[in-house]
């Protein structure tokens, strides 16, 4: 049930700030672009985000950069609201 909602929390967020601009962002996960394929009916939305899949899969150390970027960012974002 918790993945569930946090699915969706996730999607609402990406839908919040762009779903094409949430694609074109470099430290984008894996797990956010196929959520992006499944619950989406647009075309071009679904082609960028098969693209950005299929690029992470031909570079997959630029998907484990990207995470590691994105749990710099959160870890400095907490620290900072303290």
């Amino acid at each position: 049930m918790s993945s569930i909602l946090d699915d969706q929390l996730r999607l609402m967020v990406l839908k919040q700030y762009g779903l094409i601009k949430s694609i074109k962002t470099p430290d984008i996960s894996k797990a956010d672009l196929i959520l992006i394929l499944k619950n989406t009916e647009n075309e071009t939305i679904k082609q960028l985000a098969t693209e950005k899949i299929q690029y992470l899969n031909a570079h997959p150390r630029l998907g484990w950069a990207g995470s590691l970027a994105r749990a710099n960012r959160l870890g400095s974002f907490h620290s900072e609201s303290k």
